[in-house]
């Protein structure tokens, strides 16, 4: 398992809470039936955007952190392979409850990147990095 990700504050944050295993069966008179295959949701989505943090080197400001870090991060893990936890930075701001439920929906949630980072060239030694991530069950 990759290591937690950076503790970065985001900018903003884009979470999509997951849904439960449900397989639909339609009959050929119209009858639907839905029947759930676990009790746990799957496949929630959290979009990170972090505004104008310093590329990395000695251009960095303080309490910020680096776009070299999500970088490294990433390929720590493995691209989109390996799964890591969150730290409190990314959930700074948000009401305790609403952070759990988006933190650790369950205690068997692990976060693993959705693609690869993007990065956006903002000022020379100043971007402006996105990240996808998907919760998933480790197991």
């Amino acid at each position: 398992m990759a290591r937690t990700f950076p503790s970065i504050k985001p900018s903003s944050r884009d979470f999509q809470m997951g849904d439960f295993p449900v397989k639909t069966y339609r009959a050929l008179s119209g009858v639907t039936v839905r029947r759930v295959f676990g009790n746990k949701q799957l496949g929630y989505t959290l979009k990170l955007e972090f505004k104008n943090i310093a590329d990395g080197g000695s251009e960095l400001r303080r309490g910020t952190g680096k776009a070299t870090d999500i970088v490294d991060h990433y390929n720590d893990a493995k691209g989109t392979v390996e799964f890591f936890n969150l730290p409190d930075a990314v959930f700074a701001g948000m009401n305790n409850s609403l952070e759990g439920k988006l933190q650790r929906p369950y205690s068997d949630i692990k976060w693993r990147y959705a693609g690869p980072p993007t990065i956006k060239s903002v000022h020379s030694g100043i971007s402006t990095v996105g990240v996808s991530l998907v919760g998933e069950i480790d197991i």
